[in-house]
């Protein structure tokens, strides 16, 4: 929408909105150093189609059949469908949609704030044919009320050597902040999500994107979801949008996971990963799936990953039984980093813990990459045990004053940077870009401030890769 101001010397002011399923919305233009209302939308604004407006869509992957997966959310629980097209088709097709939602008695409300909570919708996913190939036209929405018509690009098969990007990033949020139960406010400072976003829509290499926790940092404060949904649409319904748990979805006081060297405290702010599972409908808190010549692992750095434990044993097995004709390449995903060279006293503790616990996995099962989030920057090292460490946390949230150790491991590091990892996948290499952006670059557009290439193994014998370093050349 467009108004303009009535205190301020300017022409217009252009905003773009979130259906919250409210009534209507007052939009007001606030100093942040005095609270005047420098300008004010003349009327009170309503979405066309109120609370039934089919919002939110993204599409992941069904992590067994390799499906996409639509999904949505919408004020209305009536029957949900989704009509797609693949290429040749002279007519839509029909899927019909499961619909779940929860409340605020679902969540953990000792550590949560019942003012913060705002009812979140209904969330709508429908499975397309995995036979699916090449680009495809989707809807989605009711009998009476449809989105847009988006165009997403089928997953890569497994085994498939087609060239192809995927985005890996960590700790985004978005450029909109809730401060109240009937007010949204949109602040500066705290997260610088759009150069990223907007880069990651228009770079047409990219099939994938892998989200590794701290995805909306809602923390309670349900509006931000919604945010955040819309803020990521137009990358989201654009490709299979993986997303794993972080600390701000998961971490709670009344359960989980709380170690007495480690710091997992309240930081979901009550929600303890129930509008993420709703929203994001993965599989369980750590799963794994094949895209093309890789397979992903996406561990829960916020449950028991120590040795011996359910998930360290998972991961065990699931790395062992990678069959490495189909998908030569394995990534590894967590949270929570192993080794970083910046340091805080209770981040060292767990780090302390994980590579040890962790660190061996990824060297006997010869794991190519391991990619994590939770510091707020971008950091990579050269291969340990074998392993190259990728620090991707630089996806959108600020943070800065950074103490950092010089560490021999460390190939590079950029503080202050926000950007997200650009993973070019053949047969020959897993080939990194990261792309990023700060505040000292004027022309505001994102450029290369990483270019590293992971090679083969040498000499594979026929039934897998054999142990020993890959090759990394920095560029």
């Amino acid at each position: 929408m467009r108004f303009k101001p009535h205190l301020i010397g300017a022409s217009e002011h252009t905003l773009s909105l979130t259906n919250i399923r409210s009534s209507f919305y007052d939009i007001r233009y606030i100093s942040g150093a005095t609270g005047d209302c420098l300008c004010r939308a003349e009327e009170r604004v309503t979405f066309r189609m109120r609370h039934l407006e089919p919002t939110q869509g993204h599409v992941s992957m069904n992590t067994v059949s390799g499906a996409l997966k639509v999904h949505w959310v919408s004020g209305d629980p009536s029957p949900g469908i989704v009509e797609y097209k693949a290429a040749g088709d002279s007519e839509w097709s029909v899927r019909h949609a499961s619909v779940t939602t929860y409340d605020y008695e679902d969540m953990c409300n000792r550590d949560g704030d019942p003012k913060t909570y705002y009812d979140p919708g209904f969330f709508y996913t429908a499975d397309l044919p995995a036979s699916l190939e090449g680009e495809i036209r989707v809807r989605f929405g009711g009998i009476h009320h449809r989105s847009e018509i988006f165009t997403v690009t089928a997953p890569v098969p497994p085994s498939s050597d087609e060239p192809h990007s995927v985005a890996l990033f960590g700790d985004m949020g978005v450029q909109g902040y809730y401060r109240g139960p009937d007010a949204v406010d949109v602040p500066s400072g705290r997260w610088d999500t759009y150069w990223v976003v907007d880069h990651m829509r228009s770079n047409t290499r990219l099939r994938m994107a892998v989200h590794i926790g701290d995805v909306s940092y809602a923390m309670g404060y349900a509006r931000i979801w919604d945010l955040f949904g819309t803020a990521l649409e137009g990358v989201a319904m654009r490709m299979p949008y993986m997303v794993s748990i972080g600390n701000h979805e998961f971490d709670h006081t009344s359960g989980g996971w709380h170690p007495c060297w480690g710091n997992f405290g309240s930081d979901s702010g009550g929600e303890c990963g129930v509008p993420t599972r709703h929203r994001y409908q993965f599989p369980y808190w750590y799963y794994s799936f094949s895209f093309g010549l890789v397979h992903y692992v996406m561990l829960s750095s916020e449950h028991d990953w120590t040795e011996g434990s359910e998930q360290w044993g998972w991961l065990d097995e699931q790395l062992a039984s990678v069959d490495r004709l189909v998908t030569p390449w394995v990534v590894v995903t967590a949270h929570r980093p192993m080794l970083v060279s910046a340091y805080d006293p209770s981040e060292r503790a767990v780090e302390e813990h994980m590579y040890p616990a962790l660190g061996l996995l990824l060297k006997e099962h010869q794991v190519d990459l391991f990619v994590a989030g939770h510091w707020h920057y971008y950091e990579r090292t050269h291969p340990v045990d074998g392993t190259v460490h990728v620090l991707a946390g630089s996806a959108g949230a600020i943070e800065g004053n950074f103490v950092f150790n010089n560490l021999p491991r460390t190939a590079i590091r950029w503080p202050d940077v926000r950007g997200y990892l650009e993973l070019k996948v053949t047969n020959e290499a897993l080939e990194g870009i990261f792309w990023g952006i700060n505040d000292t670059m004027t022309d505001r557009r994102m450029i290369e401030f990483d270019h590293f290439r992971i090679a083969a193994r040498l000499n594979p014998p026929a039934e897998s890769r054999p142990a020993g370093p890959p090759v990394v050349q920095m560029k």
